[in-house]
């Protein structure tokens, strides 16, 4: 790994665990507002900026579509060629704040084999855009089902991290006749809680009315890093989404329990960093080996939180050579026409929602009236 790769990776992990105690944060930090909102108009349009650099890393998508759901509007961007739409399609569930472009060292492989979808989550920054309260783990669950039946695929290889890890495996455990195989990279709340420490340690990093400086200095002294390069695309729109975007979700998500996880019949592959400081990945290998019963396991000797960045072409390796031995031998999309049929026009967030026509660009609470926000 190059000194560039491992300076990045350190700092995107660094930023995701921020943005994760962010919504720690938000749980003592009183806001009436019951939808993700941004929180002005000109941080918006900052982060709107920084976002396409950092899609500019990835491939171009060959659909970009904006799914209604009953919860808002789901950005989803596809790569699909004639080579690979006859197979079974990868979904990408990212973790807290990163978005679509966190993917940007995975996506390539993955695309060479399989479409491929990443979805920006609803409910955090991104150009998802929040309408309706995500209450609890059900509601989570369905809005990720209602995009799954928009996009007529009928089972998929569902690959999640850290946040988006829990959000595979509580989908998993709701709608389990969707999953071709599930893929929990880093995932939280899944077979283990978060490190006490890491709490008590991030959560006064995460505070938005502190001074910037002070922020950025307590994220610094707890990773070890002498400075964050926020000139990184990824790196910079993590922590302008942490700061521009008031994100509700449940705060901590609801732990998939043991029970749950002796449900699951589907494949499941699990990789946990050694130094993670999230979790203890030996324990929660350890866990997830005692309760699920189709598993390949492993820790990652010399890997953190932001696991896919660490060993991006070890790990797409082994996530390949895993799907490819449990893919289904059909395709798992009702047809490509119905596929290319979704509309492809993206929906501009800095607009109002048709749902609200009428209503100026939402940039935040009014009162208790409150709105997804543009974007």
């Amino acid at each position: 790994m190059t000194l560039k790769r491992r300076k990045r990776k350190l700092w995107v992990s660094i930023l995701i665990l921020s943005a994760i105690m962010m919504s720690l944060a938000g749980i003592a930090l009183y806001d009436s507002c019951p939808v993700g909102y941004w929180r002005s108009s000109s941080g918006y349009l900052t982060y709107k900026k920084t976002y396409s650099k950092a899609m500019g890393l990835l491939p171009t998508p060959s659909h970009t579509l904006d799914i209604r759901t009953s919860y808002g509007v789901v950005r989803v961007y596809k790569w699909q060629t004639e080579k690979t739409e006859s197979a079974a399609p990868i979904i990408l569930i990212p973790g807290r704040s990163a978005g679509a472009p966190m993917w940007s060292d995975n996506l390539p492989a993955f695309l060479a084999k399989h479409p491929v979808y990443a979805i920006d989550a609803l409910g955090d920054a991104g150009m998802s855009i929040q309408t309706v309260q995500i209450g609890d783990g059900a509601d989570q669950a369905r809005w990720l089902h209602e995009v799954m039946s928009s996009l007529h695929v009928t089972q998929a290889h569902i690959v999640g991290h850290s946040f988006g890890g829990w959000a595979a495996a509580n989908y998993a455990t709701r709608y389990p006749e969707k999953i071709a195989s599930l893929v929990l990279l880093e995932p939280i709340c899944v077979f283990q809680g978060l490190k006490t420490t890491t709490i008590l340690k991030t959560i006064p990093s995460a505070i938005p009315f502190l001074p910037k400086r002070w922020r950025e200095r307590m994220i610094e002294d707890i990773s070890g890093a002498a400075e964050i390069d926020y000139d990184d695309p990824v790196a910079r729109m993590i922590a302008e989404g942490t700061e521009y975007y008031a994100e509700k979700l449940p705060g901590l998500p609801e732990r998939i329990t043991a029970e749950q996880l002796c449900t699951w019949q589907m494949p499941v592959y699990v990789a946990m960093g050694a130094k993670s400081v999230m979790h203890d990945a030996e324990k929660a290998v350890a866990f997830a080996r005692e309760h699920i019963k189709c598993l390949q396991a492993k820790e990652w000797e010399g890997g953190t939180h932001s696991l896919p960045m660490d060993f991006p072409n070890e790990i797409n390796a082994e996530i390949l050579t895993f799907i490819s031995a449990v893919a289904p031998s059909t395709p798992s999309s009702s047809s490509a026409a119905q596929s290319h049929a979704l509309a492809d026009k993206a929906y501009d967030p800095s607009y109002p929602h048709p749902r609200e026509s009428g209503h100026a660009p939402y940039t935040g609470c009014r009162g208790r009236s409150c709105a997804a926000g543009p974007g």
